[in-house]
């Protein structure tokens, strides 16, 4: 039924390693959710989207391949979850990076509506994948995965956002960018060479926890929760 391959194996595993970190960050920072500050929502959303990716990410790869009946819809279904969740995040990422560096909070709204503009037309020929398959595809015969020429289409929001977000964000925080900028292109990047194993919700989720412990540290943080 199920033959897992090691470096499926361990992209699973590095998914359920997230998936605890992330829901320990969650149970961590329930405080400051509860105030109603827009970044805390924003944070929370992103930790919550992160779970999502990585829960979808180990089904797909416990499912490529399998024998069991309805795989290949099952892994399509949350290929097409993973793919949208993964545009959305740093899409949300941008807008919240924007809104803590004090840019135009009073227009966060309707300029945040624009910085997702690029995920949600991502998110669209994702789901007209489903139709046309000039994305990806999970063959309903074999249930293995496979992806096409237009594939890298996927990762081009994705790398606009951690340009925009280094060259938006770094002059005033440089340490809280950097390194979830580096890790959105290092997985971008990754996975052109290391086809059989997925990072995505683990370098994520480690991402979110320096941004977090990063702003914990801010005078303006304790200054504006105090």
């Amino acid at each position: 039924m199920f033959n897992i391959p090691e470096l499926h194996l361990a992209s699973i595993i590095m998914d359920l390693a997230a998936v605890f970190i992330l829901t320990g960050l969650i149970i961590y920072t329930r405080v400051y959710r509860r105030r109603g500050y827009l970044d805390d929502r924003l944070f929370f959303h992103l930790s919550v989207i992160a779970i999502v990716m990585s829960v979808a990410d180990a089904v797909t790869y416990a499912l490529d391949g399998s024998t069991v009946s309805g795989s290949a819809v099952i892994s399509l279904v949350l290929n097409n979850i993973f793919f949208i969740a993964f545009e959305v995040f740093i899409g949300i990422l941008a807008v919240y990076m924007y809104y803590r560096v004090g840019k135009k909070k009073e227009r966060i709204v309707r300029i945040g509506a624009y910085i997702m503009i690029p995920a949600l037309v991502t998110s669209v020929l994702i789901l007209i994948n489903n139709f046309t398959r000039f994305l990806f595809w999970v063959d309903p015969v074999t249930n293995k995965y496979e992806d096409y020429k237009a594939y890298p289409i996927i990762f081009i929001a994705p790398l606009f956002y951690a340009l925009y977000i280094v060259f938006a964000v770094f002059k005033q925080q440089k340490k809280a960018v950097i390194l979830l900028a580096l890790l959105v292109v290092i997985r971008i990047v990754s996975g052109f060479f290391f086809r059989g194993v997925s990072s995505t919700g683990v370098m994520f989720s480690m991402g979110l926890v320096f941004i977090h412990l990063y702003e914990m540290g801010q005078p303006y943080f304790r200054e504006e929760r105090s």
